[in-house]
């Protein structure tokens, strides 16, 4: 009960800010509530800490980022849907960790952590890179064509952005360096691997993901519908959205980061 009501707190206090809408707030207190419930604590430490960082973000400058945006990006507050494409992966993986605790040696067990660590920091650096990218400036580029790109699409980058990917990338295992005691392989493992999933996700973003124009406007969405307008495909596949990308590119930063504890860095663990 001390979990639900601690989780329920925290979203109420995101929905009052216009950080999440209502039925974000409810996922968000879904998601809080396992974190907190199956992993403790500590669990919850870095996913408060990339809600906290990247929604603040998100409305720094916001009204200068939407005026270099050449396309439709939605609502600012995060929608059930956004909420579980972020934290899904680290949900699933922190419900893995409770079932695994039970059966398997402490090595293991320790391995989802640092798993559930890489899967948040991989959608913290995508968001840093989005916001601080879109916000400081430069000419983002397709990965697909390296033609220039509105600020803030998807599958562009810019060199500011880069940056603010890894720092974003690294940003979240520093916050739990000192609290889950990890070591120098588990930290540049979930690091690196976030850094990893976020490229990840601009190159599904610049390939796969759907893209629409307005018929009416001719402006440029990444959402189906605009307005009651239902778009025209012009890019991607129709079904993957950002929400998609982020929920695969958070799955894709986890493997990374298996790979990495388990072959790159495996001799210095």
């Amino acid at each position: 009960m001390v979990c639900l009501l601690a989780a329920a707190i925290v979203s109420a206090i995101g929905a009052s800010l216009k950080w999440l809408s209502r039925d974000g707030a409810v996922s968000a207190t879904i998601i809080g509530f396992l974190v907190l419930w199956l992993g403790g604590g500590q669990a919850i430490v870095p996913l408060i800490a990339f809600f906290v960082s990247s929604s603040i973000l998100s409305l720094v400058g916001r009204k200068r980022k939407r005026a270099l945006r050449s396309y439709s990006d939605g609502d600012s507050q995060r929608t059930a849907k956004q909420v579980w494409a972020n934290g899904g992966v680290a949900t699933i993986l922190v419900i893995a960790h409770r079932v695994m605790a039970t059966h398997y040696p402490l090595e293991a067990t320790r391995l989802s952590q640092i798993l559930f660590l890489a899967a948040l920091s991989t959608v913290n650096s995508d968001t840093w890179a989005t916001e601080i990218g879109s916000l400081i400036g430069g000419i983002p580029r397709m990965l697909s064509t390296w033609k220039p790109a509105a600020p803030g699409v998807s599958g562009a980058v810019s060199a500011i952005g880069t940056l603010a990917a890894v720092a974003g990338a690294f940003f979240v295992p520093f916050c739990v360096y000192k609290l889950w005691d990890l070591n120098a392989a588990e930290f540049v493992a979930a690091a690196w691997a976030a850094f990893l999933g976020c490229i990840a996700d601009s190159i599904l973003g610049a390939g796969i993901q759907a893209q629409f124009k307005d018929p009416q406007t001719g402006l440029i969405s990444e959402n189906a519908v605009v307005d009651s307008r239902p778009g025209l495909l012009i890019k991607g596949v129709r079904w993957i959205d950002n929400s998609a990308v982020n929920f695969i590119s958070s799955a894709i930063g986890a493997l990374f980061c298996w790979v990495l504890l388990h072959f790159a860095l495996r001799n210095v663990m």
